[in-house]
């Protein structure tokens, strides 16, 4: 699924094995955004509008608790553990009855995966996320996903939809149609989706149940379906103990005798 396969199957696969989640904690829901000379709104641009709800954070870190359901009534319920540190490096561990089965380092160039059961290991180059844009797909794209934020950059969106409740921008590239809808009171997104023009192939996550997380609008579940060909896949995935500010280690070492695999 890496070499062509949708950036939000990217994310799932990439989860499908971790550690037991713990309990979510109760949080206050988000803030209502106030946003100024909001009548003069209809000729403001997405940067605009959304700006102000880009809060930076350095790391990032959660439990999640999956759920991947594909083929006939097949089913794969693991736990994952995800560490993030900002436009470098996402950090999955997991593993099934407590025991880790599989690390994965995604940092600017490369995806390397361990799969410890197996002692194998495989690399991937930056040229795998190729396919899913117009260029190789960057860590903070994969990032913004995973926290709920625009794709790309807000300059390059342009704004579908605007009225008392909704707001909807998208990001027309050649070969992809990127597009995100959000709730109006509080800015947050609702979905995400991205198309392939010329194929029926998509993927689209839906977000739910936020609530402020060290100052962060943060939803604690996403909802994850994609088409890749004949296949259809629907990944719940149920975040807890989520963090934007204890500061983060990423430990990842391959023993030497640890086989490459292709």
């Amino acid at each position: 699924m890496l070499n062509k396969g949708f950036l939000l199957i990217l994310l799932a696969v990439s989860v499908l094995y971790a550690c037991k989640g713990r309990r979510k904690k109760h949080r206050e829901t988000p803030p209502v955004v106030r946003i100024e000379n909001d009548s003069m709104s209809a000729k403001a641009s997405a940067a605009d509008l959304l700006s102000s709800t880009m809060k930076s954070w350095t790391y990032f870190s959660a439990k999640i608790d999956v759920e991947l359901r594909y083929g006939e009534g097949k089913k794969f319920n693991p736990n994952a553990s995800i560490r993030m540190y900002k436009d470098s490096l996402i950090w999955l561990s997991g593993g099934l009855f407590g025991i880790e089965g599989l690390r994965v380092l995604i940092n600017k160039d490369s995806v390397v995966m361990i799969n410890k059961l197996e002692k194998t290991y495989t690399v991937y180059k930056n040229n795998a996320f190729k396919g899913i844009s117009d260029v190789p797909l960057t860590v903070t794209q994969l990032q913004n996903l995973i926290i709920a934020k625009p794709v790309y950059a807000l300059e390059l969106y342009e704004i579908l939809l605007q009225n008392e409740n909704r707001l909807a921008i998208t990001y027309n590239q050649e070969k992809f149609k990127t597009q995100h809808s959000f709730q109006k009171q509080f800015l947050t997104i609702d979905t995400t989706s991205i198309r392939d023009k010329s194929t029926p192939n998509f993927a689209e996550a839906r977000y739910s149940e936020y609530s402020v997380v060290n100052g962060h609008n943060f939803p604690s579940f996403t909802f994850i379906i994609a088409t890749s060909g004949q296949k259809t896949y629907e990944i719940e995935l149920r975040y807890s103990d989520s963090d934007f500010e204890t500061a983060l280690t990423f430990p990842f070492t391959i023993p030497s005798s640890y086989e490459k695999t292709k």
